[in-house]
């Protein structure tokens, strides 16, 4: 299976590792995106792994989530392919998520 990531996933990514180097340094921020790097490897050889998250109701397509640290990889897969459309700060409320992926297409 091969791995896109979404304008939006890279958007989430450059955010997160900016908050990580100013809050916790440029070795946390290293760290973050090996263990990212690792979790979206293991997608590629098992696209299951992450647990379902949410199906849009207009589009029907079906999300799932990786936990990485305090983030998850949200994906969902489209014939061989594994699209990244976001990585979402698990602290925050998951509603706010699911009205983020209806607005997808």
């Amino acid at each position: 299976m091969t791995i896109e990531w979404s304008e939006g996933a890279f958007s989430d990514y450059d955010e997160i590792i900016n908050y990580i180097i100013s809050g916790f340094g440029l070795r946390a921020a290293r760290d973050f995106r090996t263990k990212l790097l690792e979790n979206i490897n293991v997608l590629s050889e098992q696209p299951f792994a992450g647990k379902e998250e949410y199906t849009n109701p207009n589009t029907k397509i079906e999300y799932r989530n990786l936990v990485c640290k305090y983030y998850s990889i949200i994906y969902t897969l489209i014939g061989e392919r594994i699209i990244i459309v976001s990585f979402w700060n698990n602290r925050k409320n998951p509603d706010t998520l699911h009205n983020i992926l209806d607005q997808m297409e």
